[in-house]
């Protein structure tokens, strides 16, 4: 509302002009926390879950790939897939669109946090009958003592320089509950950066 004032006693056009960028910021930030807001209450317990069904993860994988790639376009970040190998192995029963949100979510954070230049990949690897889905990226990685808190929900650490709901995390760990997957966060060695991955057990 503010913003709308704001533009409406604009003298002139760079002012007007200001004033309607902030004020789409600003919408895109509403819409987004309504949408993670939306996707959080689908998600819990207790709310009627969709029935699974035979999921490639390489095809969830290069699906959100392909979604995100204008996004890190933008900001000048190399996305890409690295490291997929009998990728048609890599069968699991769950839910297509919720797997989709979960790593759209990953990708989504790891654009957002890494300065622009860096390098974001998503690695799909099979390992001792489970198949782990990898999220890494050239940021600042998270300190220990915070990487669990990072899963509740609206926490931002106070660092936090880029823009979210606080509630994408604590989305990715709904999803990967409902699956009996497992998730681990640990900075990348050598840094700077962060690997997440969520380990599926296998069909």
């Amino acid at each position: 509302h503010l913003q709308i004032q704001l533009a409406e006693r604009a003298k002139t056009d760079e002012e007007r002009q200001l004033a309607f960028a902030q004020l789409k910021q600003g919408q895109a930030r509403a819409a987004h926390l309504v949408q993670q807001l939306l996707t959080l209450v689908r998600q819990e317990p207790g709310v009627a879950p969709q029935p699974h069904s035979a999921v490639d993860l390489a095809e969830v994988a290069r699906l959100v790939v392909a979604e995100h790639a204008p996004l890190a376009a933008e900001r000048n970040i190399d996305l890409g897939i690295s490291h997929i190998s009998q990728e048609e192995q890599a069968i699991i029963s769950g839910d297509f669109e919720a797997l989709r949100v979960m790593l759209g979510n990953l990708v989504d954070n790891a654009i957002r946090y890494t300065p622009r230049g860096g390098t974001v990949d998503v690695a799909l690897q099979l390992r001792d009958g489970t198949a782990a889905m990898e999220v890494s990226d050239t940021g600042p990685g998270i300190p220990e003592e915070d990487r669990e808190r990072v899963f509740d929900r609206f926490y931002r650490r106070e660092i936090n320089h880029a823009s979210g709901s606080g509630l994408g995390l604590a989305i990715v760990k709904n999803i990967a509950d409902r699956h009996h997957a497992g998730i681990v966060l640990e900075n990348r060695v050598p840094g700077p950066g962060l690997r997440a991955s969520i380990s599926f057990p296998l069909r």
